[in-house]
């Protein structure tokens, strides 16, 4: 008679094993894992050769950009484009960028090439204020190539969801040399914020001044040599009311605006 505990535990075992090999994930999906635990430790061991050595050489990457405003930018790029823009990465120590696996939509392996369809979570970060927040569809290709599954080609779509600081648009209207009035669109969360500012460059004593109107008058120096101050700190040049005006508002605007178009 069969010992019944002994039969039992063996089955056990059997199908453990069995669903343990059903359950691994497929070399495309486990590249994808990989470019995401290697990407969120980066800023950590500051080795950019983790993330490259899981891609291939000839890889290129298609992204379609929707911003917070809703205009779409699409951009290509090659393995040595991707290998610079990791380094950047590495020497800017205030730039934090992380992903996570939100929900794998589609997975397809053959014994020489896979793909793979991911929503990814993404946040980043810079001196710790949220630059962006949102959603990435990767579709990643890979291939087997000298016995060795590289990522060959990935397609993204990347949806801005949120933002605190990132790229602002300001218009600015003059009346002559003396009177300005800005129009500055800034990130504020999940939507772009408009606020208009007025200010007026003028000339006290052979002293020039520039004064945002209705802030309690607020005042900026801006010095013969082209200095402009907020009291006795410099924050910018100008050699026009237009510069002078624009290094004031980038100053205003620098907590929020990493960068300012001016039109």
């Amino acid at each position: 008679m069969k010992n019944p505990t002994l039969f039992k535990l063996v089955m056990s075992i059997t199908l453990l094993s069995f669903l343990s090999g059903f359950s691994q994930d497929k070399p495309v999906t486990q590249l994808l894992k990989s470019y995401i635990k290697a990407s969120n430790e980066l800023g950590a061991n500051e080795d950019a050769e983790n993330i490259l050595a899981l891609f291939d050489k000839n890889y290129q990457n298609n992204t379609a950009y929707i911003g917070l405003t809703g205009v779409l930018h699409r951009t290509s790029t090659t393995y040595g484009q991707f290998a610079d823009k990791l380094a950047e990465d590495i020497k800017n120590k205030n730039y934090n960028f992380t992903m996570s696996l939100g929900e794998t939509v589609y997975e397809s392996q053959k014994d020489r090439a896979g793909t793979v369809s991911a929503l990814i979570n993404f946040q980043s970060k810079i001196d710790g204020k949220v630059a962006e927040k949102g959603t990435i569809l990767m579709n990643i290709v890979a291939s087997k190539i000298q016995g060795e599954w590289k990522i060959t080609h990935n397609n993204t779509v990347r949806v801005s969801e949120e933002s605190e600081i990132g790229n602002c648009v300001c218009y600015l209207f003059s009346k002559g040399k003396s009177f300005f009035n800005a129009e500055t669109y800034y990130p504020a969360g999940v939507k772009y914020d408009r606020e208009y500012k007025s200010y007026r460059v003028s000339v006290k004593e052979g002293k020039r001044s520039i004064v945002n109107r209705g802030n309690n008058d607020k005042e900026f120096i801006w010095e013969e040599n082209g200095d402009v101050l907020d009291g006795g700190r410099k924050i910018g040049t100008a050699q026009t009311p237009d510069e002078a005006i624009q290094a004031v508002l980038s100053f205003v605007y620098g907590k929020t605006c990493t960068k300012i178009n001016f039109s």
